[in-house]
């Protein structure tokens, strides 16, 4: 073989090599897209990252007025505070929360935000990882017995059934987070619209909106109507 077709042999395992390796990513791209796309066209909650800013602000207020509460029941409950994210997306609101302390849990279906949440969480502090955790599953069927702080970022469609699965898992006193999307409650005066109720079909939150900054807003559970003992959702 000659020196000039070695050279020519030369180029083109580099083309094919370039080809190869250009193709291997379009495809590894559409096989790691996919389950997102399909996810968000069978899906009714969209996906949009909340900015941790706002997160963080609605988490410093719940954390002073729980802890004001206790201390004027003067309540032995453990510091422990257990924050859940409702479609947790890429993860931003529940590594936020674990970076401010809480004990964070995040419920994602989709595949690949639920991927690139675990990644995010190891490239965290040990910190930060020893107190987060991610669910590959469907939130409706998730207890939420032990939140002290649920966030959601739902829609409207969705808001009734969330708040019928928040009525029926949460204790009096938690709080419930929703950024840019009202939560139907019982009555007008807490930052639903008359509308917004009479079209939740039941699924109405007893709670009082104690928040609202930048599109970020927080309701209180009514502590007078406790949650049933062993009580199941309607979902389970």
């Amino acid at each position: 073989m000659s020196t000039q077709d070695a050279l020519q042999v030369q180029s083109d395992w580099r083309r094919y090599a370039v080809l190869g390796a250009v193709g291997s990513t379009f495809v590894g791209s559409i096989l790691l897209m996919s389950p997102f796309v399909v996810m968000q066209l069978r899906s009714e909650l969209p996906y949009m990252s909340t900015p941790r800013r706002k997160v963080l602000k609605a988490l410093k207020f719940i954390s002073e007025r729980q802890s004001k509460r206790m201390t004027e029941e003067k309540s032995n409950t453990t510091n422990t505070r257990n924050f859940y994210d409702l479609g947790s997306g890429d993860g931003e609101a529940v590594l936020a929360a674990a970076e401010a302390g809480w004990t964070a849990t995040g419920i994602e279906m989709n595949p690949t935000l639920w991927l690139i949440s675990q990644l995010r969480r190891c490239w965290s502090s040990a910190d930060v990882r020893q107190r987060s955790r991610f669910v590959l599953g469907d939130m409706f069927q998730q207890r939420l017995d032990s939140a002290d702080a649920v966030m959601i970022f739902g829609v409207k469609p969705l808001m009734p059934r969330i708040a019928a699965k928040i009525s029926t898992d949460c204790e009096g006193g938690a709080c419930v987070m929703s950024y840019r999307f009202r939560i139907p409650t019982e009555g007008n005066g807490n930052g639903s619209t008359k509308e917004d109720n009479d079209r939740s079909n039941g699924g109405k939150l007893d709670a009082e909106m104690v928040y609202d900054e930048e599109e970020m807003r927080v309701w209180q559970m009514s502590t007078s109507v406790p949650r049933p003992a062993g009580s199941e959702s309607a979902d389970d």
